[in-house]
């Protein structure tokens, strides 16, 4: 695989190391604000490490970046890849994280040329016992082909618990796992201009 490709797609999920900055740069062209689920997020973070790679984090107004509820992302990887390699790497990684985390868990789906991912993600205490912030995200990777830009496009939510309400999340993810997964496989997906 593309060593480039795996470098830049271990930064599309930046696990507990979100740092909030003063300046936030809109380098998709995207009006905001993202609406999902009759729920307004702002853009709160961008960045743009390389040419290749840009990504961009929405916020409801009540949110913070360092200790959120739900988060929204754009990012875009410019290049020739395929959306199997991207969704590929990303199962590569969990599937190592698994191997000392039994609540990391995945499942994929295929629709229409576009792949999904849904996987659970915690961070646990030193010793093990206890989880002090659990995670799920849903990504969806598009193909985008256009003459202007030519990449990976990938849609996600990322929603967490911290260790007040891990009960809760768990309880709530059990009875409407299915809910969030249609949400965003059905959400029509902005046009994108890089600045």
């Amino acid at each position: 695989m593309n060593k480039r490709l795996k470098s830049v797609i271990f930064l599309l999920l930046p696990f507990f190391s979100l740092t909030a900055q003063n300046k936030v740069a809109e380098y998709l062209s995207i009006p905001g604000p993202i609406i999902i689920d009759s729920k307004n997020y702002h853009l709160a973070w961008s960045s743009h490490p390389n040419n290749s790679y840009y990504k961009q984090e929405y916020l409801a107004p009540n949110e913070n970046i360092e200790k959120y509820s739900t988060l929204i992302m754009i990012d875009f990887l410019k290049g020739n890849f395929t959306l199997e390699d991207a969704i590929n790497q990303k199962v590569s990684e969990l599937e190592k994280m698994k191997q000392s985390n039994p609540i990391v868990n995945y499942t994929t789906y295929e629709n229409n040329g576009e792949y999904m991912l849904d996987f659970i993600l915690s961070k646990n205490s030193d010793d093990g016992k206890e989880i002090l912030i659990a995670e799920r995200n849903i990504y969806r990777y598009k193909l985008i082909t256009d003459k202007k830009n030519k990449g990976v496009l990938l849609f996600g939510i990322s929603e967490r618990a911290y260790k007040e309400n891990i009960e809760y999340f768990f309880n709530n993810l059990k009875n409407n796992s299915s809910s969030l997964v249609e949400m965003i496989g059905n959400y029509n997906l902005p046009s994108i201009e890089l600045k």
